[in-house]
């Protein structure tokens, strides 16, 4: 889907912030597949809410931007605000992901 929204034309000025999300998903996507290569069901399912973060922050980004072309005068601001802060909440969650071992679950548990 993100990649289906990310296709749409947007107005000119909006250029810049299309770019900034395609950097988003490519990062999603970088970050999905090291979850998956980890084929370890813990590390999974600890990773599975950064992932879903990332989701989050990437789908409104895509709409909010949908919402600039629309209407300019309503919600280029947003836009330009909301993706600015999204992409460092997406870059973040990337980096944790990329950067998560296993050997790390046992901080996390509870005793």
């Amino acid at each position: 889907i993100m990649k289906e929204m990310i296709a749409k034309e947007v107005a000119e000025e909006l250029k810049p912030l299309q770019v900034r999300i395609q950097k988003m998903i490519e990062l999603y996507e970088q970050s999905l597949e090291y979850v998956k290569q980890s084929e370890d069901q813990e590390v999974q399912d600890f990773l599975a809410r950064r992932l879903y973060n990332m989701t989050g922050d990437i789908v409104m980004s895509l709409l909010i931007l949908e919402d600039a072309t629309r209407s300019a005068e309503l919600f280029s601001k947003s836009a330009n605000v909301y993706v600015r802060m999204a992409q460092a909440e997406v870059t973040a969650e990337h980096v944790y992901i990329m950067n998560f071992v296993k050997e790390d679950l046992p901080s996390f548990r509870a005793e």
